[in-house]
């Protein structure tokens, strides 16, 4: 009985964006989301004596909402240093799923994207 060998699809070349202006670029962008990031925090640690249960439930509030932005801004800042690293490595602008090339405009909108659209809208 014959053996099939199935053919994993080969990985496409990486999109031709200079390196040190993606990595400009995305250094830039981890410099002022981690300053965001540290003001955010700053926010948080503040704690004002509420006036009535408006201003508590209100406080409340805000607190959660200023948390969901710390975890999303601290999962970006992780995404930035993984495409920092995919550079390095010269696997930036391929997808992880599907290894095809990752659409130039989608990196320009999404620099540390780790999947093209395709993968994207499927996860």
């Amino acid at each position: 009985m014959p053996t099939t060998t199935r053919n994993a699809p080969t990985p496409t070349k990486a999109p031709q964006r200079n390196v040190s202006e993606v990595e400009k670029q995305l250094a830039s962008i981890r410099k002022e989301l981690s300053a965001k990031l540290q003001e955010h925090r700053a926010g948080v640690l503040i704690e004002r004596e509420p006036d009535d249960e408006g201003a508590a439930a209100s406080q409340s509030l805000n607190r959660h909402l200023t948390v969901s932005i710390l975890e999303r801004e601290n999962d970006t800042l992780e995404e930035i240093d993984r495409a920092l690293k995919r550079l390095r490595t010269g696997e930036y602008g391929i997808c992880e799923i599907c290894d095809q090339t990752i659409a130039e405009a989608r990196l320009k909108a999404l620099p540390w994207t780790r999947f093209c659209i395709q993968c994207a809208d499927r996860i």
